[in-house]
């Protein structure tokens, strides 16, 4: 599968970047920022959404994260009878 070039622009001291860019630099899914936040532009040769990245960081650190205790695996304890 190929990786899509990160884009990033510069435009009235804004940092514009692509949604996969700004998930990678965040540590948030691209499914989280998608939903949370607005999209600023779009890239005009691609098309694909630019984000505001210190805006949708703001809107992001309101949105709790899943803890990693949160999710409950099957272990061989649980599992026998």
């Amino acid at each position: 599968m190929n990786r899509r070039t990160p884009i990033v622009r510069y435009h009235d001291g804004r940092t514009l970047v692509d949604r996969a860019s700004l998930a990678r630099l965040t540590g948030r899914s691209v499914h989280t920022i998608r939903g949370a936040c607005p999209i600023a532009d779009r890239d005009r040769s691609t098309g694909r959404p630019l984000y505001d990245a210190q805006q949708c960081a703001q809107i992001l650190a309101t949105i709790t994260t899943r803890k990693n205790g949160s999710r409950r695996h099957l272990t061989a304890s649980a599992t026998s009878a």
